[in-house]
């Protein structure tokens, strides 16, 4: 009776937590509605079919994506790959071993949180972190580097002496990008520290708005090169920025935080446009458990 007890608690908190996150949801789109008739016009403009090459949101506006670019940023899930999710996503002995890399492993209860609408949990999501680090290794792209889910709670809420040991065999300033996945209770989003830019920037699937979050990323900087490298960090032209919410994809339910703040982590890492929307998410859930179960990125 107990662990019937335990879980029906447990079901009920998540449907509650849904709840909230859900009227969060609805107060915010009700407040956009402040956006000109114009604006909305082009929100639509901005949102692409899920067979038509997709529209990215630029600088300057919606801007086309390039001919053959459709293909090669959503490459088709085939038959047998159907097959393998499949049998992932059935159910089976939850303490399955189904992946295993960069110290971390991934059993089928893990796996089953990018299944349907359920939330992705710290494992997956560090997983999929450590699938960007490895790509960025590529000459061609962004050399990256992605703490763990935990770090910016710590940070936030012990300091800089309680994190100063994560990079002990990292040297953060060496990298252009870094990622920082932030969980907010029941809410991921993603800030990102680009050394090249010099901008720390925060992404939130639901359009809100960390000044906070960015300040305590730069005072970190600032304490990891005094640490580090015995050197002031200097500010100088540093940009703290929140994307707003019609720059930038949105989620349109309570479930796929998590989801949007990987996909935003995985266009940035490769210095392409955010070219997704909330109707890519069942395909993209499928790609990440795929990806996740052969350790390597599509």
């Amino acid at each position: 009776t107990s662990v019937y007890d335990s879980r029906a608690r447990e079901r009920w908190r998540q449907i509650e937590e849904q709840k909230a996150l859900a009227l969060q949801l609805q107060s915010q789109r009700l407040q956009e509605r402040e956006c000109s008739v114009q604006d909305l016009v082009d929100l639509h403009l901005r949102v692409p079919l899920e067979k038509e090459i997709p529209v990215a949101v630029g600088p300057q506006g919606p801007e086309r994506a390039r001919p053959g670019q459709a293909d090669e940023d959503f490459p088709e899930i085939t038959e047998e790959m159907e097959k393998e999710i499949k049998s992932l996503f059935r159910g089976g002995n939850q303490d399955e071993v189904l992946s295993e890399a960069f110290r971390l492993t991934i059993t089928r209860k893990d796996i089953q949180t990018l299944n349907n609408l359920n939330w992705l949990n710290d494992e997956i999501i560090n997983f999929y972190m450590n699938l960007l680090m490895e790509r960025s290794k590529d000459k061609d792209l962004p050399a990256v580097h992605a703490f763990n889910t935990f770090f910016f709670t710590k940070l936030k809420t012990a300091g800089y002496q309680a994190v100063k040991r994560w990079t002990k065999k990292v040297d953060i300033f060496s990298v252009d990008l870094l990622l920082v996945p932030i969980h907010l209770g029941v809410h991921w989003c993603l800030a990102v520290v680009d050394f090249r830019k010099k901008t720390i920037t925060y992404y939130d699937s639901m359009g809100g708005i960390n000044s906070e979050a960015c300040r305590i990323l730069l005072q970190y900087l600032k304490q990891e090169s005094l640490d580090k490298k015995r050197k002031e960090f200097d500010t100088n032209g540093w940009a703290l920025l929140s994307k707003k919410s019609q720059e930038i994809p949105q989620q349109m339910n309570g479930s796929d935080c998590g989801m949007f703040a990987c996909r935003y982590a995985e266009c940035i890492s490769k210095d392409k446009p955010i070219n997704f929307t909330q109707q890519h998410m069942p395909y993209f859930r499928k790609r990440m458990a795929w990806e996740i179960l052969h350790r390597k990125l599509l």
